[in-house]
């Protein structure tokens, strides 16, 4: 059975991105960044994405933008000792609204989860044009679909070199491309049509 977003996550102008990023205070909106959506249970692998994003520090002026819950000490602590701890930003409790900006302008969202129950961030970023990079574990690799960039939990350096391929903005928008057309497989529209389709079914068996 096919899920449908229950907010509707889109592609927006980008004034509208810049007015609506605007509002977080010390938002640099010329600096490009990494985006992570989750919380800080284990399974979300926060201290992986802080690993990866670290190992482009010197190749790569971009911040890491954290959406979600905040970063507990040790986490800080961690991105501290990676020597980026000034490089990471925090947006706690993002509305959709504000969260459909972050998918909008967001280089990639950056998804190293140790195992999910369907990974919605995935299809959020993705109706945005947001490329996903992303754990080959299932049910992950199933939600991005052939639009996924995908690696190994111990592959941080493929991870990190593909963070930075999508840097050039012919990649991204190629991957950008293909995240719209993968993100149609969860329009709430397509989910009423495969329900009503599935209940017609059980009548015509009555």
């Amino acid at each position: 059975m096919r899920l449908g977003l229950n907010y509707p996550f889109r592609k927006l102008p980008e004034a509208e991105v810049s007015a609506r990023l605007s509002n977080i205070p010390n938002f640099n909106l010329q600096l490009p960044f990494i985006l992570h959506v989750g919380s800080n249970e284990r399974r979300k692998n926060r201290g992986g994405v802080l690993r990866i994003f670290a190992r482009n520090k010197e190749k790569w002026k971009a911040h890491l933008v954290f959406a979600g819950h905040s970063l507990t000490p040790e986490l800080l602590a961690l991105a501290e000792d990676l020597g980026i701890l000034d490089r990471v930003m925090q947006v706690p409790d993002a509305s959709d609204e504000l969260l459909e900006a972050l998918y909008n302008r967001a280089v990639a969202l950056l998804y190293p989860s140790r195992f999910e129950g369907f990974g919605w961030p995935i299809a959020e970023a993705q109706a945005c044009g947001c490329p996903v990079v992303c754990s080959n574990a299932p049910p992950l690799s199933e939600t991005a679909g052939d639009a996924g960039l995908f690696h190994d939990l111990n592959d941080a350096e493929g991870f990190a070199a593909d963070l930075l391929r999508l840097n050039n903005p012919a990649e991204r928008a190629n991957w950008s491309d293909k995240s719209l057309r993968s993100a149609q497989r969860f329009s709430t529209s397509e989910m009423i049509s495969h329900y009503v389709d599935i209940y017609r079914s059980l009548g015509a068996e009555l």
